[in-house]
């Protein structure tokens, strides 16, 4: 019998459980609070009950893309079963995708109401499943992201730049272009009322009475952070994502790239506010409350900007990803009036990744600095899985020398000897702290001897 190997406690399925309980949470707070609401359309129908589409939704779009997935399995020899990693995604894809009628609409050009949603939720999982998960190599964009820009692409004119968001529109919707201030009445000409109407009448229960005097501060709170009934599944309650996502930080901090969200959140308000001063907003706390708490703004910053497969794997290429992302969001809200701009600009910023890896690597050394290393468990050989890196960088942050185990590895498999010498690979003296702390449970160890083995031949 083979001896148990000692490692981290920390698994991809693990990793993958979490975030699915913390994606789980959510999408509960958001059918709970959206049941109250059964749409009502333009024509005057009734609509499925909202809480009840969203808990449908997600049926589907986990089932489409796990059944895909093992598809896959079945079919093609070299696809691994990820199972859980296929849940997280397609739940991913409905708490991404915008439900529910509010009363200003006239326009988007796309279901946001049951059945036509079931469908867009099930096509984007597929896409997203086939082509962003199972025949692209490395993942170089989100492939929630990814999949919905692609299929909502034939609608650009009616949903990224839709006619409910231009000021041009029907009902000349306030533009992020323009001041922007509270009360009823619109700020030099900048649509047909002030933006707080405009955000009060866009995400409030459209079950209650309409306001009959403009929205105060403690009501525009309470729709933007506790309970939005309009745009991204989950997005509906901001509170509710603030405390799944910081549970999950917290629970897998070592591998959870919060940095990014930490450095979007700072970057996003500081914008926000310089928005605010160039355009000389009566009230910049609405601003500030729009572009952090809007749905696709504080969902995307904590489960799907941080994906550990498309973004950097350095913490300097953290910030600055997290930084651009937030840059870039704002000047498309603003100079597009796409209020959905992060996911363009994730998608931007995830083709950065790669030249952002290059970036805040740790200098190798030839000493030794123990680090701190997590909680350990004992592994029996056979039941140890071993997937795909998952790019978390947690093997660059306990190399007792400061290497990149991780860029060694894939320098070793492609035989790149320029490459090997100029990480140091020669510097390793197999601590085995790399292989100790992957989720993934590759042995960084074995590879990184062989590299060194090989450039002592050269």
């Amino acid at each position: 019998m083979s001896k148990p190997k000692e490692l981290s406690s920390m698994t991809k399925d693990k990793l993958m459980t979490y975030t699915l309980i913390a994606l789980i949470a959510i999408t509960a707070v958001s059918a709970a609070l959206w049941s109250q609401v059964t749409p009502v359309r333009i024509d005057g129908t009734t609509s499925m009950n909202l809480g009840l589409t969203v808990v449908i939704c997600a049926l589907i779009s986990i089932g489409v893309a796990v059944g895909i997935d093992a598809l896959f399995y079945k079919l093609v020899s070299d696809s691994p079963l990820n199972l859980m990693s296929s849940a997280v995604f397609g739940l991913i894809v409905t708490l991404s995708y915008s439900l529910g009628i509010p009363t200003m609409n006239t326009e988007m050009g796309l279901p946001v109401d049951a059945p036509g949603a079931f469908v867009y939720v099930a096509l984007i999982s597929m896409v997203g499943m086939v082509l962003f998960k199972k025949l692209m190599g490395r993942k170089l964009v989100n492939p929630a992201a990814a999949a919905k820009f692609l299929v909502l692409l034939p609608l650009l004119g009616s949903v990224f730049l839709a006619v409910d968001h231009l000021k041009t529109g029907l009902l000349g919707v306030p533009a992020l272009a323009g001041p922007l201030g509270g009360g009823i009445a619109p700020i030099n000409g900048n649509g047909l009322a002030s933006f707080a109407t405009y955000l009060q009448g866009c995400f409030a229960n459209p079950m209650l009475p309409a306001l009959t005097s403009a929205p105060t501060t403690e009501q525009m709170l309470q729709v933007m952070v506790l309970d939005k009934f309009h745009g991204w599944v989950g997005g509906a309650s901001s509170i509710a994502v603030i405390i799944a996502g910081l549970a999950l930080f917290i629970v897998a901090r070592r591998y959870i790239k919060w940095r990014i969200t930490l450095a979007y959140f700072v970057s996003i308000a500081l914008m926000s506010l310089l928005m605010s001063v160039a355009y000389a907003d009566t009230d910049m706390t609405l601003r500030l409350l729009f572009s952090v708490f809007i749905g696709s703004s504080i969902f995307m910053a904590f489960f799907m900007a941080t994906d550990p497969a498309t973004t950097p794997l350095t913490y300097t290429g953290q910030l600055i990803f997290g930084v651009g992302l937030a840059v870039l969001t704002v000047l498309i809200q603003t100079g597009m009036n796409f209020f959905g701009g992060s996911i363009l600009a994730l998608i931007i910023m995830n083709l950065t990744s790669p030249m952002l890896d290059k970036i805040g690597k740790l200098k190798p050394m030839t000493e030794t600095k123990e680090p701190k290393l997590p909680k350990a468990k004992q592994f029996a050989p056979e039941k140890i899985k071993e997937y795909q890196c998952i790019r978390c960088g947690a093997c660059m942050r306990v190399c007792c020398h400061k290497l990149s185990p991780i860029l060694i590895k894939q320098a070793f498999d492609k035989q790149n000897i320029d490459t090997l010498v100029k990480l140091h690979a020669d510097f390793c003296t197999a601590c085995g702290h790399c292989t100790f702390v992957c989720p993934a449970k590759i042995d960084l160890r074995v590879s990184i001897l062989k590299a060194k083995g090989m450039l002592r031949q050269q």
